[in-house]
């Protein structure tokens, strides 16, 4: 199944607090940016991906479980090693697993 969920603008404001974060306080952030709670808002929430992955039977609860098993990629974006592009990218690779998964 492919979905066609919106990339959004790379929020550039939190990637600069979790690069702070990352020289201050290492192991805090990267539990922050694991715990993924930021990165669900903003997707389900801001960008309303919610709306659409509702309609495929995908809940918040299998949302939070899909971003925080791409937490790796969004601290790779954090630190410079992926784009913004290449982490929801990833994202949506793990929510399409789980919906195939789910069908079965």
């Amino acid at each position: 199944m492919k979905l066609h969920l919106p990339i959004p603008p790379e929020p550039v404001s939190i990637k600069a607090n979790f690069k702070k974060g990352l020289d201050t306080n290492f192991r805090g952030t990267i539990a922050v940016i694991e715990q993924s709670t930021w990165a669900a808002s903003y997707l389900w929430t801001n960008y309303r991906w919610g709306l659409i992955l509702k309609q495929y039977g995908f809940s918040w609860q299998m949302f939070m479980k899909a971003v925080r098993a791409n937490a790796l990629s969004f601290i790779m974006w954090v630190k410079g090693e992926k784009t913004w592009e290449d982490a929801v990218n990833n994202l949506i690779d793990i929510i399409e697993k789980i919906l195939e998964a789910k069908q079965r």
